[in-house]
């Protein structure tokens, strides 16, 4: 049961940090909070997987209460990742673009010391 909780809670936190949660709720045109919150989503679905594979209701509701606190680390630890990337790729963005330009300003200046 636990290795499929902690798929399951994976499984929410990337459909919601994704975007696969905000593509859904805009084609079908309605707002919902449990599929806009990692949290809220990992909630409900590991309470209804250990519900369906006929846990304790103290066990379903402890186990779903601790995805939910794991599901938030690991949207903070997407965050974070995320944030990563993009000031890595702004970075090389940058570096290339400097780098574009510096060489055109360099073909053009030989090519007016050559007509010179």
């Amino acid at each position: 049961m636990y290795r499929e909780a902690a798929a399951l809670t994976t499984a929410c936190v990337l459909f919601v940090q994704m975007g696969l949660a905000d593509a859904i709720q805009a084609r079908l045109h309605f707002r919902s909070v449990l599929l806009s919150c990692p949290k809220c989503c990992t909630f409900w679905s590991v309470l209804l997987l250990s519900m369906l594979q006929r846990q304790s209701p103290v066990q379903c509701v402890a186990a779903s209460f601790i995805c939910s606190y794991a599901a938030l680390w690991l949207a903070l630890l997407y965050d974070c990742l995320a944030t990563l990337y993009n000031r890595i790729y702004d970075k090389i963005t940058q570096q290339t673009d400097t780098e574009d330009s510096g060489g055109a300003d360099d073909s053009e200046a030989g090519a007016a010391d050559a007509v010179s």
